[in-house]
């Protein structure tokens, strides 16, 4: 993106891997490209880049490796599980701020709603939650 600047001294470099003008850049850039978008044997054989013969020989070796398989699922597995206990945690603490400062609002409302002698509205306030959320709105809560 010309002219967006973030000033955090990195250079930010995007490529896209479904260009369609390859004299844009470097043959070998092409071929990276060509070579991400269809990491195949059949795509490898067509680069001349050896940089890129390297990287497609270490694909290979990866994914022939059953053990790095198994590691990179097992692994993969425990992220999952990880982000789910995270969720679950983030949720029930959610919930119990969010039942704490609920009842922290209403205890603010109620002192408030006494303090002008509003009783009427104090009562339609505890069985109306479109109306305790109108006068919590009218108190700034």
């Amino acid at each position: 993106m010309p002219g967006l600047y973030l000033e955090d001294g990195v250079t930010r470099i995007f490529l896209n891997t479904r260009g369609t003008d390859d004299g844009e850049v470097s043959p070998e850039l092409t071929e990276l490209l060509h070579y991400i978008e269809d990491s195949s044997d059949e795509t490898a054989q067509r680069c001349r880049s050896g940089r890129i013969q390297k990287l497609h020989q270490r694909v290979r070796e990866v994914r022939a490796s059953e053990e790095f398989g198994v590691k990179y699922m097992q692994a993969w597995e425990e992220k999952i599980y990880e982000r789910m206990e995270g969720k679950e945690e983030g949720l029930a603490e959610g919930r119990e701020e969010g039942r704490e400062l609920g009842e922290q609002r209403i205890s603010a409302l109620t002192r408030h709603l006494l303090k002008a002698g509003r009783y009427d509205d104090l009562e339609r306030a505890a069985q109306d939650p479109a109306c305790r959320e109108a006068l919590c709105r009218e108190f700034g809560l």
